[in-house]
């Protein structure tokens, strides 16, 4: 095939998003310092901004404060975080969260239902499909006012086709959710992941603005795992993940949900830390514990997870920390392997003080240079049952597309 030329429609296509993501990751700018930024001429750049303002996408922020100097003054401009409006569907094991939050990450309402993984997914998500327009209605946000819906979900998901492969302790088939959801509410949906959309998060509203290689450690119930690479999120071609929850620890061990055995998470994840509590929990082991649960050791569940695991028993604390070193020495092989720029850690079980301390501790006595700031909590913890899901929407639709209908 002979030489077509240029696609001048997708050049202004990548242009409009080099301008909304730099604008995302570094604030307002002035139009000037976007086209050195990018190394566009300025009349590009001032004709992109031009349409862009008219299509409320952008907006101007006012004159940049410097010194007095002849000629015309920098104006600055910034993303309309208000341009449009995302509906984010976190399904997890337990329990689901729909929210509807702006461009710029601010929450304005959301909903939790309990996840019903015995109903047929079809019913489920028209469910869920009418609890996000009745939490629209309530924000009084119409349908044109809404970009898109993103949802998360866990295990594999092809993004490309919107299904869910395998979301483990929810579904054992495949599900079409995209393609359900977005026949429910007449919008485009993106869905993805859980710990991959939580990395997306990062890229766009947290660290990932500031380092380009990162790994993703996400503990509670099950143990997740996404890696950024040159600040790209890694999908492999086969919508798998890279799952430390599924290194394998111990030889013919416990079946795990993935359908292997001996994975870390058969000796990790929530249910089965209650389940090793459990079976040490004895008066004399664990007296604090034991008043706790009114001398009835069969109360210890991984639901109730969080009114036990700070529980002051030296026997409680030799259980965790056999459990907490094990991950931090997969997670050290795995940081090994990678070599990040920086670990983020986040989930339910990093929440819990104790779990943190020790965890640190575990993956510092393997290596003392993670120590003092190379494994960091992640900033977006207070919003982490929206903002993966609210990413991937605001990446693909705003971000990436350009965002702008010619």
């Amino acid at each position: 095939m002979g030489y077509t030329g240029i696609n001048l429609g997708n050049v202004k296509m990548s242009n409009r998003s080099s301008i909304l993501k730099l604008l995302n990751d570094c604030g307002a700018m002035s139009r000037k310092d976007i086209a050195i930024e990018l190394g566009l001429t300025p009349a590009t750049v001032t004709l992109i901004c031009t349409e862009l303002i008219s299509a409320g996408i952008l907006c101007e922020k006012g004159e940049v404060e410097e010194e007095r100097r002849a000629g015309r003054r920098k104006v600055l401009i910034d993303i309309n975080y208000q341009y449009r409006y995302v509906l984010s569907v976190s399904i997890e094991a337990a329990k689901t969260c729909i929210a509807i939050s702006n461009l710029k990450g601010l929450c304005l309402g959301a909903k939790w239902m309990p996840t019903d993984g015995g109903q047929e997914p079809e019913k489920f998500l028209k469910t869920v499909a009418d609890e996000g327009k009745a939490l629209m209605w309530e924000q009084g946000i119409t349908k044109d006012m809404v970009l898109g819906i993103g949802v998360s979900v866990p295990g594999p998901v092809s993004r490309r086709t919107g299904i869910s492969q395998h979301a483990y302790r929810i579904w054992n088939k495949a599900v079409a959710v995209g393609e359900l959801i977005g026949k429910q509410m007449d919008l485009p949906v993106i869905v993805e992941n859980n710990v991959k959309a939580f990395a997306e998060g990062e890229l766009i509203y947290g660290n990932g603005k500031e380092w380009e290689n990162l790994l993703f450690i996400k503990w509670g119930p099950g143990v997740g795992s996404a890696i950024i690479i040159q600040g790209r999120l890694y999908d492999s071609q086969n919508s798998k993940t890279a799952e430390i929850g599924h290194y394998i620890v111990e030889k013919d061990g416990k079946q795990c949900r993935c359908g292997r055995k001996g994975c870390l998470e058969t000796k990790v994840a929530t249910h089965a830390i209650a389940e090793q509590v459990r079976a040490a929990c004895t008066e004399e082991t664990m007296p604090q514990l034991c008043r706790l649960m009114e001398g009835d050791p069969n109360r210890i569940e991984a639901r109730n997870i969080s009114e036990w695991i700070e529980t002051e028993d030296d026997g409680l604390g030799r259980v965790l920390d056999d459990i907490i070193e094990q991950l931090a020495r997969v997670a050290v092989n795995t940081i090994t392997l990678l070599a990040p720029d920086k670990v983020i850690i986040y989930g339910e079980m990093f929440s819990h003080p104790r779990v943190e301390e020790r965890f640190l501790h575990f993956c510092s006595h393997y290596d003392a240079s993670y120590h003092g700031g190379y494994i960091v909590k992640s900033e977006l913890s207070d919003r982490i049952e929206y903002i993966g899901p609210l990413a991937v929407a605001v990446n693909e639709l705003f971000l990436l597309a350009g965002s702008q209908e010619d």
